[in-house]
């Protein structure tokens, strides 16, 4: 595989002389599987040679190399080199090492010991088993969890059963200070479910979920931004298909424009989610629900066009992938930006740029085509179908006939 990279038998030896010389072998062999064009393949692999023979330099077995000997040997290595995605290249390195058990794993942090401890994981446990809570969400609330607990146990004591009335509400002011009232929400939505599950393991000697204090929630207090018909075509038209990356952003903004589809559900959909014999795509959304759509027609070639020229090589199997190596699958900040850059060569400049946007447009759409609510509450996927009526704000005409004529005013 190197001898693939470098032919010179000169550069070779040179190449496999230091304490790492044994192993290049294979992570050469994985820079190749994730996609990596010849000139950055060598590139890398010298840099993985000179970390070995700085190792042998100052004497330094193979087994004590980590992330400290490997960031001091960056700031040397970048006075004299200077390339974009080193540091990266190191980590994959380690990664790979220590996947083949050539240097130590990292030692996991110290997690919560005793009754802390045994508490937080079985309060994981329960968010993941029988809330089906994504990961994402689950360390969020673990999180607000242990902060309540350390603010009403600061000596680390934990008594469950002292818990009052009071210290819900204490802990919410103490830290409300600085934060907005989304924030807020969040945080009293998750210490509830913290409460009712100490209620539920029998932690706790009376329900105290009612003496959390509520935020307000300014429910339908905003209008939906959306874009109109002309506007998202044109967003869809500004697609360079006769690119890889032009074909990819196009079956992406397709999934936005026509399914309704959040960021997250376009980033996690995997080859196995779409059936192509029964014109299906399956949706992972919120809370680990899965959910069958039909595949328009436009939609279905847009992933068809991209997956021929799709990296083969990629390791993932999520159907759209970085545009340059590695070849990961994407995450919902990239499918926000590739909103955002469809915007920008449009000239277009609505107040929010986000993948919801799209979203937002399918369903402002839909209600002005005569859609009833409840059909837009099912293609959008929303489990409360009050989460919905916000659209009502943008059907003018229905609000027309609402409309009451002024007191006094002409007849």
């Amino acid at each position: 595989m190197i001898d693939f990279f470098c032919p010179q038998p000169q550069k070779l030896d040179s190449l496999r002389s230091g304490p790492l010389g044994p192993h290049l072998e294979g992570f050469a062999a994985l820079l190749a599987r994730q996609g990596y064009c010849q000139i950055y393949r060598w590139r890398k692999l010298r840099l993985a040679a000179a970390l070995g023979q700085w190792l042998e330099k100052r004497r330094l077995h193979l087994c004590q190399l980590d992330e400290q000997q490997a960031n001091a040997f960056l700031q040397r290595w970048q006075q004299r080199h200077r390339f974009s995605g080193d540091s990266y290249t190191l980590t994959m390195l380690l990664q790979h090492l220590r996947q083949n058990g050539v240097i130590p794993a990292i030692v996991p942090p110290v997690e919560e010991s005793g009754f802390m401890g045994d508490l937080i994981r079985d309060y994981e446990q329960f968010l993941r088993q029988e809330r089906g809570l994504l990961p994402v969400t689950i360390h969020e609330c673990v999180r607000v969890a242990q902060r309540f607990l350390r603010h009403r146990f600061p000596k680390g004591q934990i008594q469950l059963r002292q818990l009052g009335a009071s210290d819900a509400a204490d802990f919410i002011l103490r830290v409300s200070p600085g934060y907005g009232h989304r924030y807020l929400q969040s945080l009293t939505s998750r210490l509830r479910v913290f409460f009712r599950f100490l209620l539920q393991r029998g932690h706790m000697a009376a329900p105290l979920v009612d003496t959390i204090p509520t935020v307000a929630a300014r429910q339908l207090s905003h209008v939906p931004r959306y874009m109109e018909t002309r506007d998202v075509e044109k967003t869809l038209g500004s697609c360079d298909r006769r690119t890889k990356i032009g074909k990819r952003d196009y079956a992406v903004l397709l999934l936005l424009a026509r399914l309704g589809l959040r960021a997250s559900e376009v980033a996690r959909l995997g080859l196995e989610d779409v059936d192509w014999r029964a014109g299906e795509v399956c949706v992972r959304g919120k809370g680990q629900r899965l959910d069958r759509l039909p595949l328009p027609k436009d939609v279905g070639e847009a992933i068809a066009s991209y997956l021929k020229i799709r990296p083969c090589g990629a390791t993932t199997r999520r159907v759209f992938l970085r545009d340059k190596a590695p070849y990961e699958g994407l995450v919902a900040e990239t499918v926000g930006s590739v909103v955002d850059r469809a915007l920008t060569r449009v000239r277009l400049h609505p107040p929010h740029r986000g993948a919801h946007l799209l979203r937002h447009s399918l369903a402002t759409r839909m209600l002005q085509s005569g859609v009833s609510m409840a059909q837009i509450s099912q293609v959008l996927r929303h489990q409360s179908a009050q989460t919905t009526m916000i659209y009502a704000k943008v059907d003018l005409n229905a609000l027309r006939l609402l409309a009451q004529p002024w007191p006094g005013g002409a007849q």
